[in-house]
């Protein structure tokens, strides 16, 4: 019994200094793609008035695109294609439609929805690679219209109304530091090379105080959350063991809804 209670200690020491409480996520929604091609998916973004989902196979304008209900029930046409080589998607307000940013020099465009919802035709809003990577995918902050895009460990932030670069708007992400578990007073963060062990394409903004911005880290299997304003881990989310971690795309959060997608299923599914 003595033995067992210091184990338990231990453990309860190791979280105190880590200052970290690991919550275990669980699946709560399965979003079933139709089609066959594309390896990828590219992201999943919800409709701001109708919070229906729009998920997305990324690699090809005509791979698969496809609205479903709250409880993942598909309401879209089984070739409804995605019309442009979307990497990040999220809904304008102002706009009342979505917005997506493209693979490379593909640039930015809006979606042109008929009265239901059901993407017909894009329009170009800015050209060329306004992203760090070609292969980066989007993650907006609709409070100030900004969209963020994974850089080495920071978080660099774009104008929505222009697709312009806002330099003064750039998070660092401490990557694996807490608030209890300090960076050195020499930390120099790498806002170039990508993160080892992580997604490198794509970051979530969640809009949930002191939790604005997460990556995925592959090897820990684990969801990492960080403030905005100190770049510092705020918490850590367990994916359970089934989950299918990926080193680029095939992550997103909307909704309140963590996604990952499953390309053996095709699927994508949510964990909350």
């Amino acid at each position: 019994m003595k033995s067992v209670f210091l184990v338990f200690s231990f453990l309860m020491i190791q979280l105190l200094v880590d200052g970290q409480v690991i919550r275990k996520l669980n699946k709560v929604t399965t979003l079933q793609m139709p089609g066959r091609a594309g390896e990828n998916g590219g992201t999943v973004a919800v409709h701001g008035r109708t919070r229906n989902y729009y998920a997305t196979i990324a690699g090809n304008k005509t791979f698969s695109l496809a609205i479903f209900n709250a409880l993942g029930e598909r309401s879209s046409p089984a070739d409804l294609a995605v019309l442009y080589d979307v990497r990040g998607l999220w809904y304008n307000q102002k706009a009342k439609t979505f917005y997506a940013n493209g693979f490379g020099k593909n640039g930015w465009c809006k979606y042109v929805m008929d009265e239901e919802g059901i993407p017909y035709d894009v329009a170009p809003l800015f050209e060329g690679q306004q992203q760090p990577f070609p292969q980066s995918s989007g993650a907006y902050n609709q409070k100030e219209n900004v969209v963020y895009f994974l850089k080495g460990s920071s978080a660099v932030a774009y104008d929505g109304e222009t697709g312009k670069e806002l330099p003064e708007k750039r998070k660092l992400i401490k990557v694996g530091y807490t608030l209890k578990k300090p960076p050195p007073a020499n930390f120099v963060a790498d806002t170039i090379s990508n993160l080892p062990g992580y997604n490198n394409t794509s970051l979530i903004y969640t809009g949930l105080s002191n939790n604005e911005l997460g990556i995925l880290n592959v090897e820990t299997r684990e969801i990492e959350l960080y403030s905005a304003n100190t770049g510092l881990m705020s918490s850590r989310l367990q994916l359970p063991p089934e989950a299918v971690v990926r080193e680029k795309l095939n992550f997103a959060f909307c909704n309140g809804v963590y996604w990952l997608y499953d390309a053996a299923a095709r699927s994508w599914i949510g964990y909350r």
